[in-house]
């Protein structure tokens, strides 16, 4: 009996409830969580991806589906097992989702047959979904639970993708018992077809605030049931300032957040994605121009280093170690009187043919790994205890 055919075997009433001793085998024989994409996607778990609106979740969750039934690690993140994705898009008409899976597939450089039989598009426009909902005692009900399950046992579904989640209950979001049912009704859908459950949600308007997995909307219960949570959002500012990317081009940069981990690392150490614009080529007479439709790409900043070989490199070191006069340090920042105009450290750099931003990168990168060293010294113009940039020798590159 295959896992399929497990998890349609599903009893009507539960078993008797019983406190059995612990039978722990040995670790190894304990079998490994059955990853299905990256450590995003798990069989018979809930995921959560979170974005503010417009910030390109659909097209992500799109992707990643399109990843797991062609088996190809379309945005650089490991495809452990290829499985039929179903894609539950609640909001769009049909005709917009073969829009972009086309888009998708023309980016990637793959055609029909790549997803024959292995992706699966339902159109909430065509037919509403509910899976959870208030009965008349002020209980919940599951509408579509047991139909959700048949199906995908019926086309062994191994991913299932709900756009949004907040279009596929009628409960109230910000209830964490209401949360709680409906994201437990998705959970048993996961449990009993073996399937990896995503649900794509919003962010509340953050005003400035932190993109962290508190951002999300509504209750907490929904991201506290969830085995992973991520977060997608825009280039902020300071990443697309530091990466070198134009202000005007910033909306094309999405990075992706474990929303259960660290929040905030560099941004050389960000998951970065591209939305690029693909031309369907679906012109007619009245729409000579067609379709240009947004397909996402895996993207990895360029390095600050490109063009700059170890003589360049050890020249600037050479500079920053002379200081920008006699006594005196290169300074670690641009701020201050005496700072970017002649005693930023990054001036010796830019004489060596780097851009300003890379590099700002590039001393980034010195100072965490130990290269320069922030130390205090007198500075004999100014006449009082300073702080300034020293190169460490033994880390020369």
């Amino acid at each position: 009996m295959d896992v399929w055919d497990s998890w349609d075997k599903a009893r009507a009433t539960p078993p008797p409830l019983l406190a059995e001793a612990a039978s722990l085998p040995p670790p190894e024989r304990i079998p490994p969580r059955e990853w299905l994409y990256g450590t995003r996607l798990v069989r018979r778990f809930v995921s959560v991806l979170a974005a503010p609106g417009g910030a390109g979740k659909s097209a992500l969750a799109l992707a990643q589906a399109v990843a797991l039934a062609t088996g190809k690690p379309l945005l650089g993140e490991r495809v452990h097992h290829s499985v039929p994705a179903w894609v539950l898009n609640l909001e769009d008409p049909l005709e917009e989702m073969n829009r972009r899976v086309a888009a998708l597939l023309r980016l990637h450089g793959l055609d029909d047959a790549a997803v024959a039989g292995r992706l699966f598009l339902h159109s909430g426009r065509a037919r509403k979904l509910c899976m959870a909902e208030y009965d008349e005692a002020g209980g919940y009900r599951y509408p579509d639970q047991e139909a959700v399950i048949a199906a995908a046992l019926a086309a062994r579904i191994g991913l299932i993708v709900v756009d949004p989640f907040v279009k596929s209950h009628a409960l109230d979001e910000n209830s964490n018992p209401a949360m709680d049912a409906a994201a437990t009704a998705w959970a048993q859908v996961a449990e009993r077809t073996g399937a990896a459950v995503l649900l794509v949600h919003h962010v509340r308007k953050l005003g400035g605030g932190a993109m962290d997995i508190e951002a999300t909307r509504g209750a907490k219960a929904l991201t506290d049931a969830a085995r992973s949570a991520a977060m997608l959002s825009t280039m902020p500012e300071e990443d697309a300032e530091r990466l070198g990317i134009p202000p005007l081009e910033r909306w094309r940069y999405l990075r992706l957040d474990d929303a259960k981990a660290n929040m905030a690392p560099r941004a050389e150490q960000a998951q970065w994605l591209r939305l690029e614009s693909v031309a369907l080529g679906n012109t007619t007479a009245l729409y000579p121009s067609g379709d240009m439709v947004g397909a996402l790409s895996a993207w990895k900043p360029p390095s600050p280093f490109a063009g700059l070989d170890a003589a360049a490199l050890n020249r600037a070191l050479d500079d920053i170690a002379a200081g920008p006069e006699p006594g005196a340090k290169y300074t670690a920042n641009r701020s201050g009187r005496f700072a970017g105009a002649t005693r930023w450290a990054g001036l010796p750099l830019q004489r060596q043919g780097a851009s300003e931003a890379d590099a700002a990168r590039i001393l980034s990168q010195w100072l965490r790994s130990g290269l320069l060293e922030v130390v205090d010294y007198r500075d004999p113009i100014r006449r009082k205890p300073v702080q300034g940039v020293q190169v460490i020798d033994a880390k020369r590159p």
